[in-house]
């Protein structure tokens, strides 16, 4: 994408478009995906080592362990760390290919250091965005599924407009309302898509370890199986994650383009002052 194409799109145009980008860059996006993910990976494997000796024991007695607080208290506490974890490192990878996606969409390079140089100074916006709507659209599914479905497409570019824009959490989600205005069923279609893809690269990859895991006694699963199963999560993760922030980031642009007339204030940006139309500079003073 050496020169911007920008131009309306339909929603099928914008989905084409994401999957070429996605496979004529595919290893920039997955390297951009890679490294958070490779983190929560180490992490992942860290916990499933420290549990399988408690696992390991519970299945060699026959008889349920006793649950003490401390063990309680380590489970939610675990738990809420592999939450806070992947939060922090999903929101910086989902930044970085925004900007990597920008980038190639204004024609400019786009680099796996570059796009993570600009999310330096964004992580905690981006946090506070991702955190704040998925809060939002968890009350309105709370409260009736439908409402939580729209508001959710209404705050589909948020965080595209948060990093792009350099916009607070709630400034961010005012400007996907504003711009997704009579837009939210293709916002819905973007939705769809990546759940799709998110269930089958699961089914694929993970299902056949899960089924090995559920079964009625607790187990201990042979480590290099557990490995695998880690890995396969992993890989499925690095896929399918940036399709979705690629559709959200060139959605942005379209919606800015359809309503704001970005191309034009992009080319004005780009061809800066020019002469003026007798040939001399602009704001100079002709001698009378």
């Amino acid at each position: 994408m050496a020169n911007a194409d920008l131009r309306p799109m339909t929603i099928g145009e914008v989905l084409d478009r994401t999957f070429r980008l996605y496979k004529s860059e595919f290893w920039l996006f997955a390297g951009i995906m890679s490294l958070p993910f490779f983190v929560l990976f180490i992490f992942n494997v860290s916990i499933g080592w420290l549990t399988r000796a408690q696992v390991a024991r519970i299945g060699a007695s026959h008889a349920p362990a006793p649950i003490s607080p401390t063990m309680i208290a380590a489970t939610i506490g675990g738990g809420l760390l592999v939450i806070i974890l992947a939060l922090i490192l999903s929101s910086i990878g989902q930044a970085a290919t925004i900007f990597a996606v920008s980038d190639l969409y204004l024609g400019r390079r786009a680099s796996i250091r570059g796009s993570f140089g600009q999310v330096r100074g964004h992580i905690f916006q981006v946090m506070g965005v991702i955190f704040l709507t998925g809060l939002l659209v968890g009350v309105g599914f709370i409260l009736l599924i439908i409402p939580g479905i729209m508001f959710a497409c209404r705050v589909g570019v948020a965080v595209p407009a948060a990093m792009l824009e350099d916009k607070g959490p709630s400034t961010a989600i005012s400007r996907s309302m504003e711009l997704t205005k009579g837009f939210a069923m293709q916002i819905f279609l973007i939705f769809v898509l990546t759940w799709v893809l998110a269930i089958i690269a699961g089914v694929i990859l993970q299902l056949p370890f899960t089924l090995m895991a559920a079964t009625p006694r607790p187990h201990v699963l042979p480590f290099g199986l557990v490995m695998l199963q880690y890995v396969t999560g992993f890989i499925s993760q690095v896929l399918v994650a940036p399709v979705g922030a690629i559709a959200f980031s060139l959605m942005y642009y379209n919606l800015r383009v359809r309503k704001e007339a970005f191309d034009l204030e992009h080319l004005m940006g780009a061809l800066g002052p020019g002469p003026s139309p007798s040939g001399t500079a602009a704001g100079t003073v002709l001698p009378a």
